[in-house]
């Protein structure tokens, strides 16, 4: 069933109370992780993971992790902290998606993309709270411009859409396998209010373009593009 604009308006008007509570949850999350650090010297918010691949597709979450890495990123081992830094990179590189789509949209959908956009931008501002020091504050380098040909294919607002969801979805992927990784459970408890949001970015969109429930799970073309089931760090790297 596809909804109307003044429908997706609406709908994304309680993604966005979904999200306003999510990011008062995340900065007690982390005001509680740093308080807790300074407190005892014994916590190690740095402990090496083996982080593996983002693998895990939004309509494969109960599938075992193993079977979806890519083999080169499950040979990497980063920090709760290199998680932080990279996941801020990705969320960046969502909102440049966002700006670049922008100009294809109507007067009626254009404040949703606006908003989801600035969901993205407070999002990277919690994961750059996580990343302290190392946060970088800058777009992933290396994904913006493996998008950037899709982008400037994009000719219509379904085109657009049709991106942004697949966007989100790769996201998702990215933080539900981040979640089996961080070794701090404050940040996981951080991340996995962060994730909901962006899977509900997904099925607004969705919705939008006249998606049935079952095409909001990413089985399709996508899935052999080169981000899909999730973003990899081992191929888009933070600079």
């Amino acid at each position: 069933m596809k909804i109307s604009p003044r429908e997706l308006q609406e709908l994304a008007t309680d993604v966005d109370d979904l999200h306003r509570d999510s990011m008062r949850t995340f900065r007690e999350e982390v005001g509680e992780l740093h308080a807790e650090v300074a407190d005892n010297g014994r916590r190690r918010f740095l402990t090496t993971a083996a982080v593996g691949g983002a693998g895990l597709a939004a309509g494969s979450a109960f599938l075992p992790v193993g079977r979806l890495l890519p083999s080169a990123f499950a040979r990497q081992s980063l920090t709760d902290v290199d998680i932080a830094v990279f996941a801020e990179s990705v969320e960046l590189a969502a909102v440049e998606a966002y700006k670049a789509g922008a100009p294809l949209l109507s007067k009626e959908v254009l404040p949703v993309a606006q908003l989801f956009l600035g969901h993205h931008q407070e999002h990277a501002g919690a994961f750059g709270a996580l990343a302290g020091s190392k946060a970088t504050g800058k777009p992933n380098a290396a994904l913006v411009k493996a998008l950037t040909p899709t982008l400037q294919g994009l000719k219509t607002q379904e085109d657009v859409l049709k991106f942004a969801r697949s966007v989100e979805d790769q996201a998702v992927a990215t933080y539900a396998f981040a979640l089996t990784a961080l070794t701090s459970a404050d940040a996981a408890t951080g991340t996995a209010t962060i994730l909901p949001v962006e899977a509900a970015h997904s099925v607004a969109l969705g919705l939008a373009l006249g998606e049935s429930p079952a095409d909001q799970f990413p089985t399709g073309a996508f899935e052999t593009a080169d981000i899909a089931k999730g973003i990899d760090p081992a191929k888009y790297p933070v600079a």
